[in-house]
């Protein structure tokens, strides 16, 4: 039989002189060309994350097919790199769970193929990682697969300096703007209002930051002026407080520095705040501040929309108008993000803070301002798996484990998960050796925090099926087929398929 070769390659050949690689660096999502047979497979996307120690990795390899059957993920854990970025792997099973039988996987360094020399070695933006399978039971000889592709290095999932930490320059922090950088017609009748934005000291409780932002409303000819700040800029071009078609935030792409490019589906908005109300009443429904934020496709948005129709360009919306707390004091709100059914692709993310729900809402008298602290604006992206499903049946996870009756993987095709997070993928690796599953959670911002989560489903029944050779009995035995045996040779289990011979790993040894 033709000798089939499978070679994962994810990234760049580093030399020796190259700074130190750490595991942190070259952790996120790589696309590229996969090859099969030395035969184009066509674009997949691999995921290198955090192993369980600083120097180890798991690699993942989402949906693999061979031939016509479908192998399913490949999981490889504990994937140990070195400072130059060298990876290496001990041999480790691999359950493909279409064809119910387990291969062994080698991490191969120096691969010759028609004179190219393929290593196992990463960078933050490109890597070769060179692996053979080896399955006695239907692979007579060894495969080994190609990947070639970049790292995806994405990092836009977050508002920026949601703590307004910091220095703040011409009296606005990194990322946020108010009104003494507002556009408009009358821009600069509004740009003296700079204390309607200030830098505060007092933080929410446990704040590991020493800044918060501090809105304030001011009146203006007796009409109340909110406090507002943004990610994007002020258009102040009316008179009339509520004249959408004069005075909004908005976000435009060609408009730098007041713009804030975004390519998440976050789950919600978190923030702390403090609403302190001119006349200190929480009851009052009159006093409610105001927190808007919008995820836009790659156009102009502005907030208030007015009349104008963006249901082209919105893709994700959270908004709160929220009351003081009944001692003024502070308080965390977490708003979820409704999503629109528009397809396009996350370009941008317009965020606005104001001191009251109604544009020249609030106090209108000229000694008592609303206030509103704010501090540590988030997004959350939700990672967390509800169920673990069987046939149907949903099975609840107990601090990350399901524990179940039964054999592990007689069936794997039923199984699948239910997950929790907008933006979520699942990964399902089959544990061979210590015949547990391990589902891997990853969310859109793991390119920017390299944080994934991960679960366990446990069986009380470890017995598996009979083409497992640890689970036979010291002797020969030949399988239905007749393509192997597995005999006892000097106190090991060897499978000899033919003159090639194989450990009880799967890995050949002859």
């Amino acid at each position: 039989m033709k000798k089939i070769f499978t070679v994962l390659v994810a990234g760049l050949m580093m030399s020796a002189q190259m700074m130190a690689v750490s595991t942190k660096d070259v952790c996120g999502q790589f696309d590229g060309e996969l090859w099969l047979d030395w035969d184009s497979y066509g674009s997949k996307s691999v995921y290198l994350l955090p192993g369980a120690t600083s120097n180890t990795l798991t690699f993942v390899l989402p949906d693999f097919m061979f031939g016509a059957g479908k192998l399913g993920n490949i999981v490889l854990p504990n994937i140990t790199m070195d400072e130059n970025g060298t990876l290496s792997l001990e041999e480790t099973s691999l359950y493909l769970d279409s064809i119910k039988l387990r291969a062994s996987i080698t991490m191969l360094n120096n691969y010759e193929y028609e004179s190219n020399t393929y290593n196992s070695v990463v960078s933050a933006t490109k890597a070769q990682v060179t692996l053979q399978i080896s399955e006695p039971n239907t692979l007579p000889m060894p495969i080994i697969v190609v990947f070639d592709g970049k790292a995806v290095r994405d990092n836009n999932y977050a508002l920026p300096n949601g703590g307004f930490e910091g220095a703040w320059t011409n009296k606005e922090p990194q990322g946020w703007h108010s009104f003494g950088t507002a556009a408009g017609d009358f821009a600069n009748f509004v740009k003296g209002n700079t204390m309607q934005f200030v830098q505060s000291n007092q933080v929410r409780p446990g704040s590991e930051g020493t800044q918060s932002a501090l809105l304030s409303s001011k009146v203006v000819f007796g009409i109340p002026a909110n406090g507002n700040c943004t990610n994007g800029q002020i258009n102040a071009g009316s008179m009339t407080a509520d004249d959408a078609r004069g005075n909004y935030n908005f976000s435009d792409p060609t408009n730098a520095g007041f713009n804030t490019p975004f390519n998440g589906r976050p789950d919600s908005i978190v923030f702390w705040a403090k609403y302190v109300p001119a006349d200190k009443n929480p009851s009052n429904e009159v006093n409610k501040a105001r927190l808007n934020t919008v995820i836009t496709t790659d156009a102009r948005y502005q907030d208030p929309e007015g009349e104008t129709d963006y249901s082209a360009v919105k893709l994700g919306q959270a908004t709160i108008n929220y009351a003081a707390t009944s001692n003024m004091g502070w308080q965390r709100l977490s708003v979820p993000f409704e999503y629109t059914d528009n397809a396009g692709k996350p370009a941008y993310i317009l965020t606005t803070f104001s001191t009251n729900q109604t544009p020249g809402g609030g106090s209108s008298a000229s000694q008592k301002l609303d206030s509103v602290y704010i501090d540590d604006v988030e997004l959350v992206y939700n990672k967390n798996l509800r169920y673990f499903v069987i046939d149907g049946q949903l099975n609840a996870f107990y601090n990350g484990i399901v524990s179940l009756e039964g054999t592990y993987c007689d069936d794997c095709a039923k199984y699948n998960t239910v997950a929790i997070g907008k933006s979520v993928q699942t990964f399902i690796g089959f544990d061979a050796i210590h015949k547990c599953i391990q589902v891997y959670v990853i969310a859109d911002d793991f390119a920017q925090t390299g944080d994934y989560r991960l679960y366990r489903v446990e069986f009380e029944d470890s017995v598996t099926d009979d083409l497992d050779p640890l689970n036979q009995s010291i002797q020969n035995v030949n399988d239905t087929n007749n393509r192997f045996e597995k005999v006892l040779i000097d106190g090991q289990l060897i499978i000899r398929c033919g003159e090639v011979w194989y450990n009880i790993n799967g890995a050949r040894i002859r």
